[in-house]
């Protein structure tokens, strides 16, 4: 991948992340918000859910990116074997 992909990756994933913290934000407000009813309240709760979920995928995907990408920088400069067997 091209150095000038990358950062365009980068920025789309930081925009993601920017905007999955603030629906975050949003909804928790909705959630607590105590002037709400019930089911109201309820349905935001699930949002809020599914919001952490798609959030904590992307963060974790791009952590299994870092690692693999740190990994490989290691074998580069020979400071790990290229295939670890047992």
């Amino acid at each position: 991948m091209k150095n000038s992909e990358q950062m365009g990756d980068e920025a789309l994933r930081d925009e993601v992340v920017r905007q999955l913290k603030e629906s975050l934000s949003r909804s928790r407000e909705m959630m607590l918000n105590e002037k709400l009813d019930a089911r109201t309240r309820e349905r935001w709760t699930q949002l809020h859910t599914n919001t952490a979920q798609v959030l904590n995928a992307v963060l974790r995907d791009q952590q299994a990116k870092d690692w693999e990408k740190r990994l490989k920088e290691l074998e580069k400069v020979g400071h790990l074997p290229r295939r670890i067997s047992l």
